[in-house]
């Protein structure tokens, strides 16, 4: 009888674990089924900048080569608008289904202002760092200036009037500018313009005396005598800028500076699926035809998991979150 009994009872316990274990497969399988069929129809990746700028340009390079990769068309959508702000906010509200990729910059998330309508970092999954960048301090070649430590002697001898031109009120220009003012003890004016084009021209013009600018911007104009080039922003010393340019943090330590462009989703999107994604970017990256088309507008690929990615903005955040408090500055 008790070994009937035990028998009936361990019968009854397998065919429940059976019925369970069929249960938990039966809910995984919808979302197994969709990372599995990923992607089988076309992607968007959306630049929140205007067609034709350096951050459109990569983008379309990164897009037509995953294209190739993903067998699906990889396609651009510009939506400019608020410093990038406009279309960060419009890629975050479409659904998190792994066909929306969003080109990031810091002004999008970690600089980003209060006003945006979106989690700077809760609505964000991380996916690849794309590109990293220097930006160049330059100068009016007519101001007898040679170096970063004159640069600072001349500022604090007449505090107030040396100025830096920008391309906007609370973009990576103006926040440099504070971050050396802060570092340096120096007063230097920022001098907002309506974009990078026009804070260029106006160094060049002698509207202003220096401008942190990027070196993708700048580079061209050093070469062509029509600005010097004192420093560079990024402590490490990146491909493709002359050996003459010192980094800015030789004369003044702890400067460093170094713009990251990136790929996100919105929060929600299957890991799987980001993760695939992060390893076809990071491939992609390392294609010697790829490398050489984005290297020749003056950025140096750089890829990253989504973990690396997510740990760099966060401190990048942190970072320039203590210099807003410690200037002052309210990003609105």
């Amino acid at each position: 009888m008790n070994t009937d009994t035990s028998h009936v009872n361990l019968l009854r316990r397998r065919l429940l674990l059976g019925s369970l274990g069929g249960c938990a497969a039966a809910l995984a399988f919808p979302a197994q089924a969709q990372e599995a069929a990923w992607p089988n129809r076309p992607l968007r990746l959306v630049v929140p900048f205007p067609p034709g700028g350096g951050a459109d340009v990569v983008a379309r390079i990164l897009a037509a080569a995953l294209t190739d990769k993903l067998g699906q068309n990889v396609w651009v959508e510009n939506k400019a608008g608020a410093a990038g702000t406009v279309g960060v906010t419009y890629a975050l509200q479409q659904a998190p289904d792994g066909y929306t990729m969003v080109w990031c910059t810091p002004a999008a998330q970690y600089l980003a202002p209060r006003s945006v309508r979106y989690d700077p970092v809760a609505d964000f999954a991380p996916v690849s760092q794309t590109v990293a960048a220097t930006y160049l301090l330059v100068v009016d070649p007519k101001l007898n200036v040679q170096t970063v430590p004159e640069l600072i002697a001349a500022a604090r001898a007449k505090p107030g009037s040396v100025n830096y031109a920008t391309a906007g009120t609370g973009g990576q220009g103006h926040l440099m500018g504070a971050y050396f003012n802060l570092l340096a003890g120096t007063d230097m004016t920022m001098v907002p313009f309506t974009g990078e084009g026009p804070a260029l021209a106006g160094v060049m013009g002698g509207q202003v005396q220096t401008a942190f600018l990027s070196s993708a911007a700048a580079l061209p104009q050093v070469k062509a005598g029509k600005l010097r080039a004192i420093g560079m922003s990024s402590a490490q010393r990146l491909p493709g800028i002359p050996t003459d340019i010192q980094p800015i943090a030789t004369s003044l330590p702890g400067y460093d500076v170094t713009a990251i462009n990136y790929i996100a989703m919105r929060s929600g999107t299957p890991k799987a699926i980001v993760d695939r994604l992060s390893r076809l970017i990071n491939e992609v990256l390392t294609m010697p035809s790829v490398r050489d088309r984005i290297s020749a507008v003056g950025v140096v690929p750089q890829g990253s998991t989504p973990e690396e990615l997510e740990r760099r903005v966060m401190a990048e955040r942190a970072k320039w979150s203590d210099v807003l408090q410690k200037t002052q500055i309210v990003l609105e």
